[in-house]
C-alpha cells in the first residue's frame, strides 16, 4: 500500500503487526483475544491517517505498540525509515518524536503539578535545551496552543476548565518538537462547544509544523473534519482502507455503511431512523474463522466462512469484503 503515498514522505509504518492477549475465565478454558491481527498502514509528513471502529476493535492497542508499551507478537514498525524495536534506544527515540494526547484531560496531566511543569517534563525527560531554556520552551508551546501562558502557568488542572487542560496536553505533546503525534479520542471528552475549537488547533499545528496524526476515534464525524485517509477496523482486522472522503461517502464495505448511518444528523427525521447493527442469532461461530463481522452481517453468504482478503478496487482504496452493497 506504499504505492499511495509516493508523493509524500512516508514518517510512519506498521507492516502485518499482529497483538494477541490471553484471557482466562474461571471453569472455563483459555480463550486467546486477537486484539491487532494483520493491519498494515502508513502515514505521510504532515497527514492525518484516522483509525476507526467500536470500542474493543483495537486501536488504542495499536498507539501502545508504536509507542513501545506493549510488545507485538509479529510484524514490523518503521518510524522515519528506520525499522523500530524495544531496546532502549528505539523507545527513547519513538518516545520523544512520537508524542501522545490521551482522551481524558482530566485524568491525563498530574493533579500535584503545575501547569508549566506538566508541559516542561518531556524536555526534562528527554533533556531537550539547556536548563534554564526549559521554561521559556514550555512558555512558548503553551502560547502555541492559545492560551494565556502568563496566567495558567503557575495553576494547577483543577482550576482549568476541559477545554483548558487538553490545550495543556497538546502543549506538552508539542513541546519537544515531535513528527508523529498519537491523539486517541482527543475530544470525545469534552463539551461539543470546544471540540470545533481544538480540533482547529490541531490542523493549524500540523500546517505550521508539518506534524503527521495518528487520530484515533469512534466518531466518524470528526474523523472526516481532520483526516486525510481512513482505516476502518473491526475486531483487530482492517476492514477498509481508503481516501476518507470516499471511504465515508461511499462506504464499501457492510460495517463501515453501518457505522456511517448511525452518525447523527441535524435533521428532525433522524431521530426516528433505527441505528443499529443487525445480528443474526442463529449463527454460532468462531469470530476469528472467516469474515469476522459475517454474524452481524445483512449480506453474509456461505462465501463469507472464509476469510475475505484486503483488496485493491482502484483509487487507493481497499476493502475486506467478499460481497459488497450496492
Amino acid at each position: 500500500m506504499a504505492d499511495r503515498k509516493s508523493q509524500v514522505e512516508e514518517i510512519l509504518a506498521v507492516s502485518d503487526l499482529r497483538k494477541y492477549f490471553e484471557k482466562k475465565a474461571f471453569l472455563r478454558r483459555l480463550e486467546v483475544i486477537r486484539a491487532v491481527d494483520g493491519v498494515s498502514f502508513s502515514i505521510g509528513t504532515g497527514q492525518t491517517l484516522v483509525l476507526a471502529g467500536e470500542s474493543g476493535s483495537g486501536k488504542t492497542t495499536i498507539a501502545r505498540l508504536i509507542l513501545g508499551a506493549l510488545e507485538p507478537d509479529w510484524g514490523k514498525i518503521t518510524f522515519s525509515g528506520e525499522m523500530t524495536g524495544l531496546d532502549r534506544e528505539s523507545i527513547a527515540r519513538i518516545r520523544r518524536e512520537c508524542q501522545m494526547i490521551h482522551q481524558d484531560p482530566y485524568a491525563s496531566l498530574d493533579p500535584r503539578m503545575r501547569v508549566i511543569d506538566i508541559v516542561r517534563e518531556p524536555l526534562d525527560i528527554h533533556g531537550i535545551g539547556r536548563p534554564a531554556e526549559r521554561r521559556e520552551m514550555a512558555l512558548g508551546a503553551l502560547r502555541d496552543v492559545k492560551l494565556d501562558a502568563d496566567d495558567v502557568a503557575l495553576k494547577y488542572p483543577h482550576m482549568l476548565s476541559g477545554g483548558q487542560r487538553q490545550r495543556v496536553a497538546i502543549a506538552r505533546a508539542i513541546a519537544p518538537k515531535p513528527k508523529v503525534i498519537i491523539a486517541d479520542e482527543p475530544v470525545s471528552m469534552l463539551d461539543v462547544s470546544v471540540r470545533v475549537g481544538i480540533l482547529e488547533l490541531m490542523k493549524e499545528l500540523q500546517e505550521r509544523d508539518g506534524i503527521s496524526f495518528l487520530y484515533i476515534t469512534h466518531d466518524l464525524s470528526t474523523a472526516r473534519y481532520v483526516g486525510d485517509e481512513i482505516v476502518i477496523l473491526y475486531m483487530g482486522k482492517i476492514v477498509e482502507y481508503g481516501k476518507i472522503d470516499d471511504v465515508l461517502l461511499h462506504p464499501a464495505h457492510p460495517y463501515t455503511r453501518a457505522l456511517v448511518e448511525a452518525i447523527s444528523e441535524p435533521d428532525p427525521d433522524n431521530l426516528t431512523t433505527e441505528k443499529k447493527i443487525h445480528v443474526n442469532p442463529t449463527l454460532d461461530i468462531n469470530p476469528y474463522q472467516g469474515c469476522r463481522f459475517r454474524a452481524r452481517c445483512p449480506y453474509a453468504v456461505e462465501r463469507c466462512s472464509d476469510e475475505p482478503p484486503l483488496e485493491d478496487i482502484g483509487g487507493g482504496r481497499f476493502v475486506a469484503c467478499f460481497v459488497k452493497p450496492d
